[in-house]
């Protein structure tokens, strides 16, 4: 009984120790190999182009990119992770050509780290096709020599002696029956050579060379999220859902006080895209108007449907908010 009671123990500390860490699978976009460290921990020995970093404590750690070609600046960037949730994460280039990471798929723990992907077929290799064989005709004279020899008679009043030719020219058949008779009186023989040239075909194979087949990668512009009824301008690509929101809403109101609540909703905001009823969302978290001011000119640049960015004034208590906010938008 009490062995059993302390397998139980055991398993439910470990239980415990496993949800207050998350874990952090991160690739790069072009197959660029890099070192990643969190909070100072070196998470691969060798540089590699997708990393898996388990076991993270810290719910906002430093996460530092070292990019093997070391003319590629290093990124560092703050998170912000929940305990007991798996985070995948992009290296990518972001408008103004630096490169970020940033955010790109969410699971329950240990999902993408039980699976290696597979290994991407090479979209610029191919095999050469076999050599195209082509019948050629070549003509070949052919000739045919038939001899006919002819005995005439001994000249002692003989009239002469037929003679039956057979012969065939080009399939052709020929039978004639020939009367000599030289009026010499003396028997000699002739000889008649006939040359007869027939043209028949032969077809010999021959190679050519295969045609060339243009082999360059298909590269597929990345999707962009579609707003319903939006056709203004778009200020980053994919905002957070719903769900990811109000969990992140949630998590920042929990903190006490007003520094801990900015650092955080700015971290997300660095990771993530809002749309505008998310920003006015994150601006109710903060009491004071400073607060509100100094996040909506921060979430600005990380707002999907930014030609609606007026209805973040309705978060204001003050018209002097409003125009704050409207000069900083005109300066950028």
């Amino acid at each position: 009984m009490t062995r059993l009671f302390s397998f139980g123990l055991s398993a439910l500390l470990a239980f415990n120790l496993s949800a207050q860490t998350s874990d952090l699978v991160i690739f790069t976009d072009d197959g660029a190999k890099f070192t990643f460290i969190v909070d100072g921990d070196v998470k691969n020995a060798a540089p590699a182009s997708r990393v898996v970093a388990t076991g993270i404590k810290n719910e906002t750690p430093v996460m530092m990119v070292k990019f093997e070609d070391t003319s590629i600046p290093a990124i560092k960037q703050n998170g912000y992770l929940t305990a007991g949730k798996e985070y995948t994460m992009m290296v990518t280039t972001n408008k103004k050509g630096a490169r970020v990471l940033r955010q790109t798929g969410e699971a329950e723990l240990g999902t993408a780290a039980r699976s290696e992907p597979l290994k991407p077929v090479p979209t610029d290799f191919q095999d050469d096709p076999p050599p195209m064989v082509v019948e050629e005709t070549v003509p070949v004279d052919q000739v045919i020599t038939t001899t006919t020899v002819i005995q005439e008679g001994d000249g002692m009043g003989s009239d002469g002696e037929n003679v039956n030719i057979n012969m065939g020219i080009n399939g052709v058949g020929f039978n004639m029956n020939v009367k000599v008779d030289d009026d010499m009186g003396g028997g000699t023989s002739k000889t008649t050579t006939t040359h007869t040239t027939t043209t028949t075909t032969t077809t010999r194979a021959t190679s050519t060379p295969a045609p060339i087949i243009d082999t360059k990668p298909v590269v597929k512009e990345p999707e962009v999220y579609r707003m319903p009824g939006y056709t203004g301008r778009v200020g980053c690509a994919w905002p957070m859902t719903e769900g990811e929101f109000t969990d992140v809403k949630k998590s920042i109101e929990s903190k006490s006080f007003e520094d801990t609540k900015m650092t955080m909703a700015k971290q997300v905001g660095g990771n993530r895209c809002f749309t505008v009823d998310q920003v006015k969302g994150m601006m109710g978290i903060f009491s004071f108007e400073d607060s509100k001011l100094d996040f909506a000119k921060f979430a600005y640049g990380h707002t999907f449907d930014i030609d609606n960015y007026f209805k973040v004034n309705d978060a204001f208590t003050f018209e002097s908010s409003v125009d704050d906010l409207n000069s900083y938008i005109q300066a950028r």
